[in-house]
């Protein structure tokens, strides 16, 4: 594909980051500045967020993070994590922060619908909007797009712009610890194919910063409750499934079973990439029931095989080739997975 119709289909990619950056320097006197990111944030939308805002503060401008919901426990040390308004708990403060903005940045999501309850606000806002991400397909909702789908994480990106404005030596630590947060989680400690030579170019940068790698690693991953643990132990050894034939595994938790081990949030990350290690399993899948009787899905897969395409045309999601998400509205169990199960002879052949 040409740089051209790179351009066409994604607006500014990477390498177009100074021209983001110049975008916002016109508009870096706004007074009223948010920060969203999608619903259910992970790592790399939290981080990203917080590094943002960190940022922007160093640089002698307010800010305010406005996320749609709560995320994992094991964020909450980053630094200033309660400084973010959460909409689904204080919903009229997030939504009058977003609707007289000035300037408001999206970061890692690629259309406001990902943005769960706050979709309608975002889109009705008149405030000059730049889109950071690195999702495929991005919508075309804003003043300004960059946008990398071959880049591990939103994170890397937001690293990019900073260099664009060429303040990368003058990186505080609290924006550098956000930053690497999220491009840890979002590659999975740097493990996935989307990690570069330029991801440890600017990894290298924040241990130079002042990143203390193994503390961050400890608290995102090595603090674990009891119930934690036997609840996943009772996924990979109760509900697990196993199609050798198609090469693909799916764990499922419902509600019930969820109540059973306390599970609070973030407790059931991982359990999609366990199954995915399975020797001879190209494709894992997780299915957790929702409160309101939905079926949230995650999907994982190795190599060329794109979860994306199947999660787009069957499970109103999407993401990235690897690694994507969906959700079955209305839909018990049961029937999530045996929907799931009459689909592995076209994805998955024999």
């Amino acid at each position: 594909m040409s740089k051209e119709e790179k351009m066409s289909r994604w607006g500014s990619e990477v390498l177009q980051a100074p021209v983001v950056a110049d975008c916002w320097n016109r508009n870096v006197s706004a007074q009223s500045i948010v920060i969203v990111a999608h619903r259910s944030p992970d790592g790399d939308a939290v981080g990203s967020s917080l590094a943002l805002h960190h940022h922007l503060r160093a640089m002698g401008l307010n800010s305010s993070v406005v996320l749609p919901d709560g995320f994992p426990a094991f964020f909450n040390w980053l630094p200033n994590a309660d400084d973010i308004v959460l909409q689904d708990v204080e919903m009229e403060r997030a939504n009058a922060l977003i609707a007289h903005a000035e300037v408001l940045w999206c970061l890692d999501f690629n259309g406001p619908k990902r943005a769960g309850q706050m979709e309608e606000v975002i889109r009705s806002s008149r405030a000059f909007k730049i889109v950071v991400d690195h999702h495929m397909e991005p919508e075309l909702f804003a003043d300004v797009l960059l946008s990398d789908p071959t880049c591990g994480s939103t994170c890397e990106l937001i690293y990019g712009l900073i260099e664009a404005w060429y303040q990368q030596d003058s990186l505080s630590l609290e924006t550098a610890q956000c930053l690497y947060t999220g491009m840890m989680t979002d590659t999975g400690s740097f493990r996935f194919s989307s990690v570069t030579g330029n991801t440890h170019r600017i990894l290298g940068h924040l241990l130079d910063s002042g990143v203390n790698q193994a503390w961050i690693h400890e608290q995102v991953f090595g603090s674990n409750r009891i119930a934690k643990i036997q609840m996943q132990g009772f996924a990979m050894s109760e509900k697990l499934l196993v199609w050798p034939e198609h090469r693909t595994a799916l764990i499922s938790l419902t509600q019930a079973e969820m109540k059973r081990f306390d599970c609070q949030s973030g407790d059931t990350e991982g359990l999609v990439n366990q199954a995915l290690a399975l020797e001879g399993v190209e494709v894992a899948v997780f299915m957790k029931e929702s409160e309101d009787g939905h079926v949230k899905m995650s999907f994982r897969s190795k190599g060329e095989y794109s979860v994306r395409d199947l999660v787009a045309e069957h499970f109103n999601g999407g993401g990235h080739r690897n690694a994507a998400g969906g959700i079955l509205e209305n839909t018990p169990m049961p029937v999530a997975i045996e929907f799931f199960q009459s689909l592995l002879k076209k994805w998955m052949p024999v």
